[in-house]
């Protein structure tokens, strides 16, 4: 497939034998210099073998900063090629492998909130100031980021303007965009709100903790 830019993503496909319809063979993931390519490294073993499970043949140039997945049989999952591109896409923002895998499993879905002044972005949105956003941006750095992990489950990953959320749960990654949005748009601190979400959580966890143990135990009482 052509492309003035060189550095753009690439997708090459192939006429379907249903009429209209097309599927994608391939498709290249530029990353760019920021991108820890040495971890990147490290970590494509992983990637490549867990693909391959899947019948996605990778690739890995960082001469020319680029990754590249293809389906290996025409016989497969189609859709196997979409979920492989967004492990891709994962990987470019700096998700580290043993995370950005897991959407290949459709039981896992990803969030990619963008928080700065690139288009969609929520600063873009809002009107927000680049002094404001670096600010409020550091609200969502560090132990915060733990406590959403243990409120959600959801793995959580900030890098310069976006953030990625994976999990097993629409509702856990709706909740930390809530958060985020709020937070950069409104200059709500994000961690007492998390901290008090963990605590009603929690606390609804114990009740029904609670319920099944007093349920065990006169359901004991009754076979006496």
């Amino acid at each position: 497939m052509e492309n003035s830019n060189p550095k753009a993503d690439q997708i090459e496909v192939e006429v379907s034998e249903f009429e209209n319809d097309f599927d994608v063979v391939s498709y290249t993931k530029f990353y760019n210099e920021f991108l820890n390519v040495d971890l990147l490294q490290e970590s494509w073993p992983k990637v490549e073998s867990s693909l391959v499970e899947f019948g996605v043949l990778c690739t890995l140039d960082v001469v020319e900063g680029k990754m590249k997945v293809a389906r290996a049989t025409r016989d497969q999952d189609p859709n196997i090629i979409l979920r492989a591109m967004d492990v891709l896409e994962l990987l470019s923002r700096s998700v580290p492998a043993e995370w950005a895998i897991q959407v290949l499993d459709c039981s896992f879905q990803y969030d990619i909130i963008k928080i700065g002044n690139q288009e969609g972005g929520i600063c873009n949105m809002y009107g927000i100031t680049k002094e404001q956003f670096l600010a409020r941006r550091k609200l969502l750095a560090g132990y915060v980021l733990k406590v959403l992990f243990e409120l959600t489950d959801c793995g959580i990953f900030l890098k310069g303007n976006t953030i990625a959320v994976i999990g097993g749960s629409l509702q856990g990654i709706n909740i930390v965009r809530r958060i985020v949005e709020d937070c950069i748009a409104h200059d709500v601190p994000p961690l007492p709100r998390a901290r008090l979400m963990k605590k009603k959580t929690q606390k609804k966890k114990d009740e029904i903790n609670k319920v099944a143990s007093e349920l065990m135990i006169n359901l004991e009482g009754m076979r006496i």
